[in-house]
């Protein structure tokens, strides 16, 4: 198992966006876990949240704080990520969770997103309490023990995107509320 699983996650660094509870969730990770994972923290760090988090991970080998980056590399990252985390205490439709579905990314999401409502917990994404770390924990701990299942379930963490997130899912659902206020108008 020389190969490092890779979890990403990407948004404004600030308290709502939750990358502190991250960052305690990889602080609790037993030392043999932590050695089979590289976490990319993604966002603004100019914000004081983000200084802090800077200088907290700085004497972590396994963290890397990226700053801001363009929608033509987080495309790029996304391609090459294992499992995307979504740690916000609130957050009512994270873009990025689409964003990793798309590319077919395994997602770990808390509780308190708009996304959690598409995921079946263990079969298309994982969802932890809001705010709890040693949930989130696990729940890292439970992909490296699935990492063999990761590519397949990250499938079906696609579909999610299809169904939902996809334009042609968009057009079906923007018809559908047409032919509604047709049928309501003739009535």
């Amino acid at each position: 198992m020389g190969y490092k699983l890779k979890f990403v996650t990407i948004g404004y660094l600030e308290w709502r966006k939750g990358q502190d509870i991250l960052v305690d969730a990889i602080e609790q990770l037993p030392s043999e876990i932590s050695a089979l994972t590289e976490f990319v923290i993604v966002g603004q760090n100019t914000t004081n949240l983000g200084q802090q988090l800077v200088e907290r991970t700085n004497g972590i080998p396994n963290v890397k704080m990226m700053g801001k980056v363009s929608r033509d590399e987080i495309h790029k990252m996304l391609a090459n990520t294992d499992v995307m985390i979504c740690p916000s205490r609130e957050d009512p439709m994270p873009t990025v969770c689409a964003e990793a579905m798309m590319h077919s990314v395994f997602c770990i999401v808390s509780d308190s997103i708009g996304t959690a409502k598409y995921i079946k917990d263990g079969y298309n994404g994982l969802i932890f309490k809001s705010e709890n770390s040693l949930e989130l924990m696990n729940k890292i701990i439970w992909c490296i023990k699935h990492r063999d299942d990761l590519k397949g379930l990250g499938e079906k963490a696609h579909q999610i995107y299809e169904d939902i997130f996809s334009t042609k899912a968009f057009e079906k659902n923007l018809l559908k509320y047409v032919e509604d206020m047709i049928g309501k108008a003739e009535n």
